[in-house]
């Protein structure tokens, strides 16, 4: 009996399609066959997984699922230091290497990937791609946020300590908060307090007077300070309206990023670990008060160990950037952990793989606070020498002696009387660190409860 028409041409449809797969997938295979044994040859013997050597779509996968860094990261632990990501891309795994390549000796430039960085026009310091022209815009800068400029002026910790004061009114009634909400506006109200001054610091109306205006504002703020720059007569027009504009969104988009990513992970370790949290508490209690309750900064940050221990390595598990700083290899190539690569290859050094060393690390995927405590003066030199996670060499970041400030001061309010605890909205998988440029947790949020100590005698 013939099969009926339907089926005949469902069959036929069916043959059609799979041998259409058949051969797309086999012209791939050839494609990709072809591309590894003729492209680019000079990087042919670094190793890596063969199919990001013919294409870059494997890494755009995994920038898309978020995972770039893990991935990255299992590539290191199985090719070893240095391993092809790309066609054109290597990332390395290796101190040395990550010195030569953000260190001064050799200026590598940036790549094209800081293009996306631009705003209004211009480069800001993060965006200029050339060693020689961020170094140049560095300077404009590099003074304002200087620790002599930030731990010098009472104003600036008076603001501070007032925005943690405000985080501390919001979770003392002990209700369910979302920890990673908070600090990003926590941070948000310090950069703009210091980029606008106190006047225009949270009025939005008031934020394009203040940079049509600046003199109207006689405090330590960066509008004011670049436009005291634009005024001098050594300027050579790089520094314009346009490009204060780009420096100003530049530097408050990474001071809120990065604050909150890192306040919320800590919070979400010491929910994890409460051990710390009494050991923290305990060390805060012994320090003198101010006026306001809270300890000085300068006690904060020289007098309270276990708080430095629980941030350090805070930083080393949760960096709050993807670690794509890109860099091109220098004319004539450099040799990077034993391994030729070739100039104007795009390399970057992985963060995370440096930070889960487990040969300077034990156990590095643990939360262990005590490894920056114990051991000689010298183990832990070696720690820290690893520890990057504000970058290194001459394009460190500026903003670090401001995060140290923000951070302490936020964290000493919180658990100077109070405890916080974990909650069933928060777990491992929401709290997953995405691979993208700020490196944000996967749910987008840290929900915790905070209690207040009732045994006061616990703080003595």
């Amino acid at each position: 009996m013939p099969s009926p028409p339907e089926h005949t041409l469902f069959y036929t449809l069916t043959v059609q399609a799979l041998c259409f797969t058949l051969a797309v997938v086999f012209i791939v295979l050839i494609y990709a066959w072809l591309a590894y044994l003729l492209g680019n040859g000079s990087l042919r013997h670094v190793p890596g997984p063969w199919y990001c050597k013919v294409s870059n779509i494997p890494l755009s996968i995994y920038e898309i699922l978020c995972r770039r860094s893990d991935i990255i990261l299992d590539l290191h632990k199985k090719y070893g230091p240095v391993v092809q990501i790309a066609p054109n891309e290597v990332s390395v795994a290796d101190l040395e290497a990550t010195k030569q390549i953000y260190g001064t000796k050799d200026r590598w430039a940036k790549s094209d990937y800081f293009d996306h960085f631009m705003g209004y026009g211009r480069r800001s310091i993060f965006a200029t791609k050339p060693y020689e022209g961020h170094r140049i815009k560095r300077k404009y800068t590099s003074s304002f946020y200087q620790e002599k400029a930030i731990y010098k002026l009472p104003e600036i910790e008076e603001h501070i300590k007032s925005r943690s004061l405000a985080v501390l009114d919001q979770v003392r009634n002990g209700e369910y908060v979302d920890a990673f909400s908070l600090t990003s506006w926590y941070a948000l109200d310090n950069i703009t307090f210091l980029v606008f001054g106190p006047n225009h610091g949270t009025h939005s109306k008031k934020l394009f007077a203040a940079l049509k205006d600046p003199r109207l504002n006689e405090t330590h703020s960066l509008v004011r300070h670049l436009w005291e720059l634009k005024q001098d007569d050594t300027n050579t027009g790089s520094i314009d309206v346009p490009y204060m504009a780009a420096e100003v969104l530049d530097n408050i988009d990474a001071a809120e990023a990065n604050i909150g990513v890192t306040a919320t992970y800590f919070i979400c370790k010491q929910t994890e670990a409460p051990e710390w949290q009494d050991k923290i508490r305990q060390e805060l209690s012994a320090l003198p008060k101010q006026d306001n309750g809270c300890p000085s900064f300068a006690d904060i940050d020289t007098r309270v160990p276990s708080l430095e221990a629980c941030l350090r390595e805070v930083y080393r598990l949760h960096p709050s950037s993807s670690g794509k700083n890109e860099r091109l290899v220098p004319l004539g190539g450099r040799t990077l952990a034993g391994v030729f690569v070739p100039e104007h290859t795009v390399v970057t050094s992985s963060v995370l793989a440096l930070h889960y060393d487990g040969e300077v690390y034990s156990d590095p995927d643990r939360f262990l606070p005590c490894r920056w405590i114990d051991g000689s003066e010298e183990q832990r030199k070696v720690l820290d020498t690893q520890l990057i996670p504000f970058g290194y060499g001459g394009r460190v970041c500026l903003g670090k002696a401001l995060a140290t400030m923000e951070l302490k001061l936020l964290i000493a309010s919180l658990y100077l009387e109070h405890e916080s605890l974990a909650t069933l909205a928060t777990n491992a998988v929401s709290m997953k660190q995405c691979s993208t440029h700020d490196a944000v947790p996967r749910g987008l949020e840290c929900v915790v409860r905070f209690r207040r100590m009732k045994d006061n005698a616990t703080l003595e």
